[in-house]
C-alpha cells in the first residue's frame, strides 16, 4: 500500500478519498468530522491541520500557532473519545 501522506511529497499532493486538508485557524472545523466519518466507512485516510487548498487543487500551508497546539489535540481527542459524537475513536497517529 501506498503511504498515505509524505512530507517530502507535498508539492504533488492533490485532496483525493485518502486525503483532505483542512485550515484549523479558529480551532477544528467542522468539516473535519464529515471528513474523519468519511474514512472510517471507507479505506481510512488523512487530514491534515494547517494546510489549505487553492483553486488549482494544490496545497499551500496556512500554519498552526505554536500555543493553539495543545487545545486543538485536546479539542479533537475530546470529541474522538466522546461516544455521543463519535461511536469509534479510529485515529491511528504516526
Amino acid at each position: 500500500m501506498e503511504d498515505m501522506f509524505d512530507i517530502n511529497k507535498f508539492d504533488s499532493y492533490k485532496e483525493d478519498n485518502r486525503r483532505e486538508v483542512k485550515k484549523a485557524n479558529n480551532g477544528l472545523p467542522a468539516s473535519l468530522w464529515e471528513s474523519y466519518s468519511a474514512f472510517a466507512n471507507c479505506y481510512g485516510g488523512v487530514i491534515i491541520l494547517g494546510v489549505a487548498e487553492k483553486a488549482d487543487g494544490s496545497w499551500y500551508t496556512t500554519g498552526l500557532r505554536a500555543k493553539d497546539k495543545e487545545k486543538l489535540l485536546k479539542a479533537f481527542w475530546d470529541t474522538v473519545n466522546n461516544h455521543k459524537k463519535v461511536n469509534i475513536n479510529l485515529p491511528i497517529l504516526p
